[in-house]
């Protein structure tokens, strides 16, 4: 009696902790059921969803129970078709359900296209025109790849280089993502056709596919914030680890050139700066990387070991082709960079060497040499 009355205990107490925990998960289930309603519902455009779904399904149960057996509107694809056109209301006619359980298929696939569908098409509209928006603003996370990126905007500079970026057939549909402060840019990106725009906040690296990009420039408000911002592109390409991405640093100061090269030296060797006055030599050095130097060097008559002079040709001097004039000068240790039309203060000089280009008295030469050339041209 006392093991039979034992085993009745366990009985009730088992019972009891089962209707236990059956209450407390029943007490439980509309929690669980608003949390699943809410995340599916958390998006706008999830409700009408779901209401279309509902709607496609029923009134695909009632036609297929209902309508007569071989019945057209009863195939998958003819369903389908009858679906879109009666739930956008277009009604072309083609296909009708002919019963009673069929036709209360059609009136619940109509009413939720008037309803969901419209609400759908709204939101589908906002999203659109948020997008549009945000991307107008600088906020949309873009999917660039082997694009110009350019942190700092000063819109007239920006239109210069863009503009001498398309010039360039290699470059021609090349994408310019440009990040800009706060400050310089108010409202909406004035040029989408030549660039797109990205906020400088805490995620515009990432908005802006940095990592992926082919040339990353970048211009600050002074020298001293383009070495603040390189040090801050640097360390995010480095986390990334993608593929080696082109840096130049746009320089406003050139008396701390030597000073802010140095300073970018020690962010990373890889740091090409480049003099900004100019458009056409910043989308040089973004066509060709490496030749920043060389443009700078030129502009402040070379490097230490040449300078640049001007030789003109004496008019009774004779003629020669271009490429034997180079090749006597470099025998010499100089170098012809470009030859002038005439002997004019004014003459145009042309660096690029035309086919079977000969040179003659009358005209002048730019030559780089460690002195001022001497060129006794009866030798040549």
């Amino acid at each position: 009696m006392a093991a039979s009355g034992r085993r009745h205990a366990r009985t009730v107490t088992g019972l009891r902790l089962t209707w236990g925990f059956v209450r407390c998960h029943a007490a439980r289930m509309p929690i669980v059921l608003m949390r699943l309603v809410t995340r599916i519902t958390g998006r706008s455009w999830r409700a009408p969803a779901l209401v279309l779904l509902a709607a496609f399904l029923l009134g695909w149960l009632l036609i297929a129970v209902f309508e007569e057996p071989g019945a057209d509107i009863k195939k998958p694809h003819e369903y389908l078709w009858y679906f879109l056109v009666s739930g956008t209301t277009t009604g072309y006619g083609d296909l009708a359900p002919a019963t009673a359980g069929g036709r209360i298929g059609g009136v619940i696939i109509i009413v939720a296209g008037l309803t969901a569908g419209l609400v759908m098409f709204a939101e589908l509209t906002l999203w659109m025109g948020k997008g549009r928006t945000m991307r107008a603003n600088g906020q949309a996370r873009l999917h660039k790849r082997d694009h110009v990126a350019v942190i700092g905007y000063e819109r007239e500079a920006m239109r210069a280089i863009t503009g001498q970026l398309r010039a360039d057939p290699a470059y021609a549909k090349t994408p310019v993502v440009v990040l800009f402060w706060p400050e310089e840019l108010a409202g909406e990106n004035p040029d989408p056709d030549l660039y797109d725009v990205v906020a400088n906040d805490g995620t515009a690296y990432e908005r802006a596919c940095l990592e992926k990009a082919r040339t990353v420039l970048v211009v600050g408000r002074s020298d001293d914030e383009t070495v603040r911002v390189m040090l801050g592109v640097s360390a995010y390409l480095r986390r990334h680890g993608e593929p080696p991405v082109h840096l130049l640093a746009g320089l406003r100061d050139g008396g701390r050139r030597a000073e802010i090269t140095e300073a970018l030296n020690l962010v990373s060797a890889d740091i090409e700066p480049v003099d900004i006055d100019d458009p056409a030599v910043v989308a040089d050095a973004i066509r060709n990387p490496g030749v920043a130097a060389i443009h700078h060097n030129l502009a402040s008559t070379l490097d230490s070991d040449g300078t640049l002079y001007r030789v003109d040709v004496p008019e009774d001097a004779g003629e020669w082709s271009r490429v034997d004039v180079a090749i006597f000068l470099l025998r010499r240790g100089s170098t012809l960079l470009a030859v002038g039309e005439s002997h004019r203060p004014n003459a145009r000089f042309r660096l690029t060497a035309e086919p079977d280009e000969r040179i003659r008295g009358g005209q002048s030469l730019a030559v780089v040499a460690p002195d001022r050339p001497v060129i006794p041209w009866a030798e040549i």
